[in-house]
């Protein structure tokens, strides 16, 4: 199994190595995965490969929000549980920048270009790292399901779900939340950005768990405030 926790790898290194990558015709150079995550590239460049061709996505121009769920559910499946790769392990942004740089920049390019900030450069904005904890914080017991009340949303329901700045992530509750949101209509995103920003101030008081009813009805509550 990986030793997740013996990652070590700053925003110092990671620019150096991403400031040695290069695009060419087929490739992106270079790609020198440690042995112990050859494993880990080949399984998620098969789940690119998957995406890629059932969704037609080499004729896209650009790579959008509906790659980022599908992507986003294969890397959740693949990095779980059975590997090591905990909260706590998905917590610590070295790990996102070693992975995005030292195992699959290929990928990340395809959606992302050279972009710093989505590779290594701004914490709360490294793509792979965001595509995971939406799949986390949305995650409804199977990836049917969880395709089923996040493919109404777009590129800005994941930025303010996963890069708002807030005191932590209760899981069950964000759940709750992209639960009962699939079931709004909100095509210009206000209603979920007031929930979120709601919560923030509401949860600095109040515990879900000890409302009445539970995390169910705390978040049925804040959406009876917005709505």
């Amino acid at each position: 199994m990986i030793n997740w926790e013996n990652i070590r790898y700053d925003v110092g290194r990671a620019q150096m190595d991403f400031d040695k990558l290069e695009v060419f015709p087929k490739t992106i150079e270079p790609i020198n995965p440690r042995k112990d995550f050859i494993i880990i590239r080949e399984e998620l460049l098969k789940a690119r490969d998957v995406v890629f061709e059932k969704y037609d996505f080499d004729n896209e121009n650009k790579l959008e929000y509906k790659f980022d769920l599908l992507f986003g559910l294969k890397v959740y499946q693949i990095l779980n549980e059975e590997i090591g790769f905990v909260n706590r392990v998905a917590s610590n942004d070295d790990v996102w920048r070693f992975l995005s740089i030292s195992i699959i920049p290929d990928i990340v390019h395809s959606r992302w270009g050279f972009n710093e900030e989505r590779f290594y450069k701004t914490p709360r904005r490294i793509w792979l790292k965001t595509i995971w904890w939406y799949i986390h914080l949305s995650w409804a017991g199977s990836v049917e399901e969880t395709y089923n009340i996040l493919k109404n949303n777009t590129t800005d329901t994941l930025a303010q779900l996963v890069e708002r700045p807030s005191i932590g992530y209760h899981v069950d509750m964000y759940r709750e939340i992209m639960l009962q949101y699939s079931d709004i209509s909100d095509s210009s995103r206000e209603i979920f950005r007031s929930i979120l920003k709601l919560n923030t101030a509401r949860i600095l008081t109040t515990s879900p768990e000890l409302v009445e009813g539970g995390i169910q009805q705390y978040v049925e509550d804040l959406y009876s405030s917005v709505v």
